[in-house]
């Protein structure tokens, strides 16, 4: 995809990698919606990068449900939406709440989900999209002290795939970002949680983990939907795991070649 003059929805943007990826985006000549909570720091940004500041609460399921209309009126079409926002949760299972696991997977992976459902006809009609859904390494293993996380980026990635393969016979495309650490302050709060140092250490000296730089991430982000690419992998050493993780999925997509759900769901062909 062309990214000069495309319409680019982040959310999460308000630091980390989210905020990298708008930078990244500006540069290209895309016009960034920026999508966070934090209403001064995406103002800032979307000051500094000349993009548009619009906040949302993915945690607040009406401002869900209605941002992307928010965003078409005030903005325009959609051509880009990136699924980004997300929390963490670093608990034992007994000792972890109902409301933090209701929070993690309305972050993780209701919101996007549900903003994806908004954005999707409207790309449709258009003949024209790309989704984009920051995952992670998490997605494909279970850790300790990490349940809540882990199924919610497990979910995100298997509701991603299957929006793959509804979408293979139409001009859309969807990217999926497995992330291992990436040096934010989400990846600070980890490395020192007492729950999880000595596993973190132990991995790190085992040479299992790497961590990736935030604007390396947001570079690949953007090549990727430049060149239309399903994944991306980051950091390298840790790349394997998710490409094992996804070796079913593309057994079960090549047994599905030559059906179009869309269209036996009553769905127009689309070219």
């Amino acid at each position: 995809m062309e990214l000069r003059n495309k319409s680019v929805v982040v959310t999460g943007a308000s630091r980390g990698i989210g905020a990298e990826i708008v930078k990244e985006f500006a540069s290209a000549g895309s016009r960034v919606v920026l999508s966070a909570r934090s209403e001064g720091a995406i103002s800032n940004l979307a000051q500094e990068v000349g993009g548009t500041a619009i906040p949302l609460d993915v945690n607040d399921p009406e401002d869900v449900r209605t941002y992307i209309d928010r965003v078409e009126r005030e903005t325009g079409p959609i051509d880009i939406l990136v699924n980004n926002a997300g929390i963490e949760k670093s608990t034992l299972i007994e000792d972890i709440t109902e409301s933090e696991i209701e929070e993690t997977l309305r972050v993780n992976l209701i919101s996007p989900q549900v903003l994806t459902a908004s954005a999707l006809p409207r790309m449709l009609e258009r003949e024209s999209g790309h989704l984009v859904f920051t995952s992670s390494i998490a997605a494909t293993t279970g850790n300790p002290a990490m349940s809540a996380y882990c199924s919610s980026k497990a979910g995100l990635t298997r509701y991603a795939e299957s929006l793959r393969m509804e979408l293979r016979y139409t001009p859309l495309n969807v990217t999926i970002l497995h992330l291992g650490p990436v040096d934010t302050k989400m990846w600070g709060q980890i490395d020192t949680d007492p729950l999880l140092k000595k596993a973190v250490d132990r991995f790190m000296k085992l040479g299992f983990m790497a961590v990736a730089d935030p604007r390396k991430v947001a570079k690949a982000t953007v090549r990727a939907i430049e060149k239309n690419k399903k994944e991306v992998r980051l950091p390298r050493r840790m790349g394997p795991n998710a490409a094992l993780n996804g070796f079913p999925t593309k057994l079960f997509g090549a047994l599905l070649t030559g059906i179009d759900v869309r269209q036996e769901g009553g769905k127009s062909p689309i070219h």
